[in-house]
């Protein structure tokens, strides 16, 4: 796989307050565990309790779709006819404002070769003199994303691309935003780990500004989301492919 990390030199000596720092601890504590029913941290709410949908919007339609096994909240793969209409991601039952939210996810699928978007190191495609964008082949196992305050406008990737996870969707189509506005969406590294293991985002939303931490590092500082509204629920993706959510916790800024 070609492991071309995106680096910004200038966002890399961040400034690592002491709160901050404890909430990367505490993550890298307990993700190395399976720890389904752990309490939540000081100050921290839990979505998810390991065992049934409380706290979330998980209509008939969505039985056979997603499911809870093993502490972990799973996409099935296998999922029935879709109906016409209806939306087929996970949210919250609660909607919320500005937040610090604590996540842990994995993708679980067979890894193999894809044709990818090009990305350019401020998050556009990259095109030929035809103005078509570019694939080239990327080894990937999946593909999933945190949608914050319910939009799609303010997803976090979860995804394969060689720019890691964390990325903030919003940039794509928005030739608005600066180039500086448009760096600040993309990775400052490539944190992820591999296929199937676990990986813990620590994703602070203050009015339109995102913060994203992974696995202990910080990849996202001060990225501008467009359009947000002023409040909504935390929604988990349904890109149809396997994935797994658990440890989810969150606090009210």
């Amino acid at each position: 796989m070609n492991t071309l990390i995106y680096s910004q030199a200038s966002r890399r000596d961040f400034i690592k307050t002491s709160a901050f720092g404890a909430l990367i601890g505490v993550v890298q504590c307990c993700s190395s565990h399976a720890a389904q029913h752990e309490p939540a941290p000081e100050g921290f709410t839990a979505l998810f309790d390991g065992q049934t949908w409380a706290n979330w919007q998980h209509d008939k339609h969505l039985n056979g779709v997603w499911e809870i096994a093993d502490g972990s909240i799973r996409l099935r793969t296998d999922e029935p006819p879709r109906v016409r209409g209806k939306i087929y991601n996970l949210s919250t039952t609660r909607k919320f404002k500005d937040f610090t939210l604590m996540i842990d996810w994995r993708l679980t699928g067979k890894p193999y070769v894809k044709p990818h978007q090009w990305l350019t190191d401020d998050g556009q495609f990259h095109t030929d003199a035809a103005g078509k964008v570019i694939m080239k082949d990327n080894l990937t196992w999946g593909d999933s994303g945190v949608f914050l305050r319910g939009v799609s406008a303010a997803q976090i990737n979860i995804w394969c691309q060689p720019c890691g996870s964390g990325e903030v969707g919003t940039k794509f189509k928005d030739t608005t935003a600066t180039k500086e506005e448009r760096m600040k969406t993309m990775p400052s590294t490539h944190a992820d780990k591999g296929p199937g293991e676990w990986n813990s985002f620590i994703i602070t939303l203050r009015g339109n500004r995102v913060d994203v931490s992974l696995n202990g590092k910080h990849v996202i500082q001060g990225a501008r989301v467009k359009d947000l509204p002023a409040e909504g629920p935390i929604t988990l993706q349904n890109h149809k492919d396997a994935v797994e959510f658990r440890r989810i916790f969150i606090k009210e800024l």
